[in-house]
């Protein structure tokens, strides 16, 4: 019991260390440099969705959704906050962090590979998310928070409603869960010693 506990807090103070060693550099300079590189690869899947694609700005992106304002002024235009594109990114360093705690595994690359596949997917699934996820109370005004107005209004039909609450559930998800539980089980699947570290059988103490 004595080597299991010691496993655990080994873990653990490691994981800590080395996310608050990573987790600076990678919210101030890491996640912008990836948004970047992942951005014309997230243009090409809104565009697949009907939007017209995605614009860099100083403080994240604006997507040009193709949605005519009801006024007649143009083109709705989204803005999407750095901040919001790197909370999509932090499963990276989390990962990292777990795969630099002991026991580590013994093939490091294909558990980064593995993990840098998974999040980009996630990324991608979350952008995608957020954007319709803030357009659906704009073109379904049911789903504004009672006695709430829309903060535009759009020319366009309304979103089917199981597709409007599917986004929105997709957002949700994608801001607060979905990253970091994919860094988990990316880091349980490529490092079974280390998940039985973590929470499975008791290791043995030889002494």
């Amino acid at each position: 019991m004595m080597a299991f506990r010691s496993d655990h807090r080994r873990f653990a103070l490691w994981a800590a260390a080395v996310l608050v060693v990573i987790l600076p550099p990678w919210w101030l300079w890491g996640a912008d440099l990836a948004a970047a590189l992942l951005r014309p690869l997230v243009g090409l899947l809104l565009k697949a969705t009907g939007v017209h694609g995605v614009i860099a700005t100083a403080d994240g992106w604006n997507v040009l959704t193709g949605l005519s304002l009801a006024n007649g002024k143009g083109e709705f235009v989204l803005g999407v906050k750095q901040d919001t594109l790197r909370r999509f990114l932090l499963g990276f360093p989390l990962l990292l962090a777990f795969m630099a705690a002991p026991p580590r595994t013994d093939r490091p690359w294909s558990a980064v590979a593995a993990g840098a596949l998974a999040l980009t997917a996630v990324f991608l699934f979350s952008v995608i998310t957020y954007v319709w996820g803030e357009l659906a109370p704009l073109l379904n005004p049911s789903l504004s928070p009672a006695g709430q107005a829309p903060v535009v209004a759009l020319a366009a039909e309304p979103l089917h409603p199981a597709i409007a609450q599917i986004v929105l559930l997709g957002r949700y998800s994608g801001m607060s869960v979905l990253p970091l539980l994919t860094a988990v089980l990316v880091w349980a699947a490529t490092n079974p010693s280390g998940m039985r570290a973590l929470g499975g059988a008791p290791v043995e103490d030889p002494h």
